[in-house]
């Protein structure tokens, strides 16, 4: 599906039913965190749950609901931060929105490709010695929901986004007033410094909102029907790479643990960055 994002863009972006057989449930998060970087990690259980739109209220591609199962990993706490990436690319500028900057050391890294972000794992890896990677989808949606089996880790309520997440809001709303916007206040017009808002059960913050974030998967609308079961990630045709999560430019469609969408690897954006996965060396 294409849509028409708030601002410039115009794109082409897993949902869990949580029952006990399925779910997994909040874990104690055990940190790590990178020595050269800072980067802080969360271990995340392997489970099995029920990926895709069993709400009703996503896009075709976010469909059939199906089972998949992931193995455990560890996932950044955050997006990576300007501060972050510049230890990789110290002529990164991550830029402004109508005069608004994001570039301050702890706001996300945006305007990064999928390119980009693939090459700064990469290099993190080799500089630390440890096994570092953009999320599949499957991991990124797991961990995001933490459990849940509504349309957002908090719930269905969009009116309760501003607690948790960095959204297009009341604040946004006073510099671009035509957008679709969330009827709360988060106090931020374009981007907040990472962990800034409540997070999930897994003790994740931002997986909605503030910045969408790069996946290793290849887009395609229907890959759902194309996945195996375990450890599910879409290697074959397709243009675009997946991003997920929403940003500070999206409303309530944008914002949801099912919600995927394709993008140009070659291609960044003022509300686009990522975060990594840990996996074991």
């Amino acid at each position: 599906m294409t849509y028409k994002m708030p601002g410039t863009l115009s794109i082409l972006v897993f949902f869990v039913y949580a029952t006990s057989a399925y779910a997994a449930p909040p874990l104690a998060a055990i940190p790590y965190t990178d020595p050269s970087t800072g980067i802080e990690f969360n271990s995340i259980p392997g489970g099995c749950y029920l990926m895709g739109d069993s709400v009703g209220d996503g896009d075709p591609n976010e469909r059939p609901v199906h089972e998949v199962c992931v193995s455990a990993f560890a996932i950044g706490k955050t997006e990576i931060t300007n501060a972050q990436y510049k230890k990789f690319n110290p002529e990164h500028n991550s830029g402004s929105s109508q005069g608004s900057s994001l570039q301050e050391e702890n706001q996300p890294v945006v305007n990064v490709t999928w390119e980009d972000a693939v090459a700064y794992a990469e290099w993190l890896s080799k500089k630390s010695g440890q096994n570092y990677r953009l999320p599949t989808e499957a991991e990124w949606e797991y961990a995001a929901r933490a459990g849940s089996s509504q349309s957002r880790f908090w719930g269905n309520n969009p009116d309760e986004a501003c607690k948790y997440a960095n959204v297009a809001d009341m604040t946004a709303k006073k510099q671009w007033a035509k957008w679709t916007s969330f009827t709360c206040d988060d106090g931020y017009a374009v981007s907040a410094p990472a962990g800034s808002f409540l997070p999930n059960s897994y003790g994740l913050f931002d997986v909605l909102g503030n910045a969408w974030e790069w996946c290793e998967d290849v887009y395609n609308s229907e890959a759902y029907t194309k996945l195996p079961k375990n450890n599910p990630v879409y290697n074959g045709s397709g243009e675009y790479r997946v991003m997920r999560g929403g940003g500070w430019s999206n409303g309530p469609l944008g914002i949801r643990s099912s919600h995927r969408v394709g993008l140009s690897p070659d291609f960044g954006h003022h509300a686009l960055g990522f975060r990594l996965v840990k996996t074991a060396p």
